[in-house]
This record gives C-alpha cells, structure tokens and sequence, in this order.
C-alpha cells in the first residue's frame, strides 16, 4: 500500500486532481481509497435526522447503509493517521490518495499550487514527492500542470510495488505485524483448509475469516 498526500491552500484544486487520478489509476489495474483531512469536522447528516441523533445520543459507531452505499461514522478519541484508518477500514487498497494531512512527516506529499492563491513550495524537501502548479516552479522535484493527469498517475505508478500475497491480523480493531514466515504459515494453512470446501473459486484474490470468542459480547 502506498500513501500520497496532496497539499496546499484552499481553491487550489487538490480535490480536482483526486478525482481524475482515481478512475486512471483504476483503468491501470489498481484499487485506489482515498481519505481526506477535515480540519474543522464534517457531517454526513444534519440536525435532526436519525445518524445525528445516534451520535448526539452517545453512540460510539454509527453507520447508515442502502443497496448502494455505506457509510460509517467512528468517534475518535485523536486524530488517526491516514495509515491506520487504511489499514482498519479499507480492503487493502494498492494506492492511498490524501487529501490534507499537511503535518504528517510519514506521508509523501504531492504539493498543489496556483497562482494568485498559493505560489511557494511549503512541504520540507525530504517529504515532497512532486509539484502540480498552473505557472513554472523552481523545484528538483517532478513537476507538472493540473491537467497532465497520465503523467501524474505515471510517476505514483512507478512508486507502487505490485501487492504480493500477504495476510492481515486485526485483534480488536489493532492491526498486528507480521513477519514472512508467520504469513507464511498462516497462509498456508488457511489455503490448505478451503481448498477441501465446495464453491471455492479456483484461485480467489482476497479471503476473510473473522473470528469471535464466546463471551458476553
């Protein structure tokens, strides 16, 4: 999995350039998430209905779904990084595309900018990735204009690394490292027990077991 983080001033058009990359880099063969910083909250429901009174309520998790969509409201006690809210909350995705998350130093940073509204370069060099800009930068980063989507989704491309079989441990919604042997195993293991079931497809992309001890929960 691999994180990109676009910064920059408001009205610079990060959210714009999100939204073409995804479906490129969908057309390319990856599966793509994105996540996007809100500094200042956000409702997803207003005063009144049903998902505003659950959370008023004191719900800890509240989730409103129809046939086509799902949507899940989580309390937090901080602020998650975009690692660990990808790593609890999506499927694995091969490429993370941020929108925000300026103080994350973990994170490479594509920066956005446009002139009259932002026109220096404010990411720290070690975390730039590239430059997208309306006018010429001086940078010895990869830079491009905003409409320059296949070049943009070139260079994120050549960053990822194809996603090998690997297996996932969440204990409580903590996500528990793994070394290769250990997957190995675990895959193995898992692998040789389905294969004597009826239905399995031939040579499945993603299998999930979840398990839950008895007790009061």
């Amino acid at each position: 999995m691999k994180i990109f983080a676009f910064v920059g001033k408001s009205n610079t058009g990060k959210t714009h350039l999100i939204t073409h990359l995804v479906p490129e880099l969908k057309q390319r063969g990856y599966s793509v998430a994105v996540i996007k910083h809100c500094a200042h909250g956000f409702e997803l429901d207003t005063d009144g209905k049903d998902s505003w009174s659950f959370i008023e309520a004191g719900a800890d998790a509240v989730s409103m779904t129809s046939p086509e969509q799902l949507s899940v409201l989580i309390h937090n006690q901080d602020q998650p990084s975009p690692e660990s809210i990808a790593v609890k909350h999506f499927e694995r995705p091969d490429i993370v595309l941020v929108e925000g998350f300026k103080g994350d130093k973990t994170i490479k940073k594509i920066e956005v900018l446009k002139k009259g509204i932002s026109e220096n370069i404010e990411s720290l060099p070690e975390e730039l990735f590239a430059v997208v800009s309306d006018f010429d930068v001086d940078t010895d980063k990869p830079a491009f204009l905003p409409d320059q989507i296949n070049q943009i989704a070139d260079i994120i491309q050549g960053s990822v690394i194809k996603r090998k079989s690997s297996i996932a441990l969440h204990i409580d919604g903590d996500s528990i490292p793994m070394n290769d042997f250990v997957q190995k195993i675990f895959t193995n293991a898992i692998l040789g027990m389905i294969q004597s079931l009826e239905g399995i497809t031939e040579n499945p992309e993603r299998i999930t077991v979840s398990l839950f001890k008895e007790g009061e929960n």
